[in-house]
């Protein structure tokens, strides 16, 4: 029965943040730009502590599984054993190759792009709006950004949703699906390419956290990758200069 509520609270409360959702945009801001920029990013990150990192502590507590938090459930095992267990080491190898691969193809991509001189934005995969630093005085809040979404957002999509949910429905494999599904929804302020992209990163995100048994590790990959599209990419397109 509790399972069951606090399965309902925790839908409830991402059904109210995803109808909040707007993509970030550029406003009027006040005589004091850069200071209403700095409370904004701090708002950005403090947001999905409130609504995701609270409620994930609240939850496990009230089960009596915070130690979840660092030993992968037993409900979990028959998803794990879809994707075969990994080393710790070999996790962080597999995730490492994916990290350089995707910066790699960024740096390339840009490379050509600068070449071609359509602008700041190049190209990427959504549209976070107004959450891109415009200038190198910006570049520290959106790395704070990007460090709490992969910290909030995993315990919430990579464990307590889908715990929930099998312990609920008994499926440990439908409570990650539809943990990614959501995933992918919660970004729809990004568009239809970004939906699509955080949907293919939560099954990617997933994967490692079952296949090393570490939730830690998807945190890891999902900060860096974040950091990539926050940090690094407007840093390589021209958000390192100083402020206008």
């Amino acid at each position: 029965m509790l399972p069951a509520l606090l399965l309902a609270v925790s839908l409830a409360i991402l059904w109210r943040v995803m109808r909040g959702a707007r993509r970030p945009r550029q406003r009027r801001w006040p005589a004091d730009v850069q200071a209403a920029r700095r409370e904004q990013y701090r708002r950005w990150a403090m947001r999905p502590v409130i609504a995701f990192l609270l409620p994930s502590v609240v939850a496990l507590a009230l089960i009596g599984r915070l130690d979840a938090l660092v030993v992968l459930p037993p409900e979990f095992r028959p998803a794990a054993a879809w994707i075969g267990p990994l080393q710790l080491s070999d996790a962080v190898l597999f995730g490492a190759g994916l990290a350089g691969g995707v910066l790699g193809t960024l740096v390339g991509t840009l490379w050509a792009w600068r070449r071609g001189k359509r602008g700041l934005r190049g190209p990427m995969l959504g549209d976070p709006g107004a959450l891109l630093p415009r200038h190198r005085g910006e570049l520290p809040y959106s790395a704070g950004v990007a460090l709490a979404a992969g910290v909030t957002e995993e315990p919430f999509f990579r464990l307590v949703l889908p715990l929930l949910i099998a312990l609920v429905t008994g499926s440990a494999v439908a409570g990650f699906g539809l943990a990614a599904v959501l995933f992918g929804a919660a970004h729809r302020y990004q568009g239809w390419a970004g939906v699509a992209g955080t949907t293919f990163m939560a099954l990617l995100f997933t994967a490692l956290y079952l296949g090393s048994g570490r939730l830690w590790v998807a945190i890891a990959f999902h900060v860096f990758l974040d950091t990539i599209g926050l940090v690094v990419r407007p840093a390589l397109t021209g958000a390192w200069r100083a402020a206008p």
